[in-house]
């Protein structure tokens, strides 16, 4: 079978998708006929941004951390929409990159992070990371944790970490930004934001970020 026949009917799912809005029927039908492999040609190959929105969407809801490299370069895409919806598969490729039990409690870890309760977070990342020390996302829910206690030291080694297991974090290079800004290394924090912009070029805030840091830096040097 070419490539065109199977992005044809990719597309019909896909304009159905938005029809409908039933992601589970999307689904579905995407996992009878197609594997991440098929997904990522027509993400890279096609012209048509209907097929790269329904491949990048469909990867996101089926593929593995197999398909991270294609997804992140899908942030890069001419398409406004192929952009947002890799970063949104991105994160739940992210998310269950590992086992079942170990998927279920980073999932925990991240719950725990949005109670509040920080120090808890902390002790069940570290117990997955003993369990899985390859885990890139747990590395970066330890590190949100530590943020958020305000150990910055902690935090940036995690950060630094994550992006030894998975170069298109764009999150945990954000993160390296944060942490050196709120260490007072300005200079660092602007560099680590700009990488960060490299890997996702539609991180707003950072780019805000971004600007500020070029001016106080500027500032400083003229004084």
């Amino acid at each position: 079978m070419t490539i065109q026949p199977i992005t044809s009917l990719l597309v019909e799912y896909f304009d159905q998708f938005i029809k409908d809005q039933d992601l589970e029927r999307f689904r579905d039908q995407v996992a009878k006929r197609y594997n991440g492999g098929t997904l990522e040609r027509i993400l890279a190959n096609s012209s048509d941004k209907r097929a790269r929105r329904a491949a990048v969407l469909a990867l996101g809801l089926i593929g593995s951390f197999e398909n991270n490299a294609a997804v992140g370069k899908a942030l890069h895409d001419a398409d406004e929409a192929v952009q947002e919806l890799a970063e949104h598969s991105l994160w739940a490729l992210w998310f269950r990159a590992d086992t079942q039990p170990n998927n279920a409690r980073l999932r925990e870890v991240a719950r725990l992070i949005g109670e509040q309760e920080l120090p808890k977070a902390v002790r069940v990342a570290t117990d997955l990371i003993q369990r899985s020390p390859k885990f890139a996302e747990a590395y970066n829910q330890r590190a949100i944790a530590y943020y958020s206690l305000g150990d910055w030291n902690e935090s940036l080694a995690d950060c630094r970490r994550v992006l030894e297991l998975n170069p298109y974090h764009f999150g945990a290079q954000a993160g390296l930004g944060h942490c050196y800004l709120h260490l007072g290394k300005h200079a660092e924090a602007l560099k680590a934001y700009r990488k960060a912009l490299q890997i996702n070029p539609n991180m707003h805030a950072v780019r805000q970020s971004v600007k500020a840091l070029q001016q106080a830096l500027g500032d400083q040097q003229e004084k």
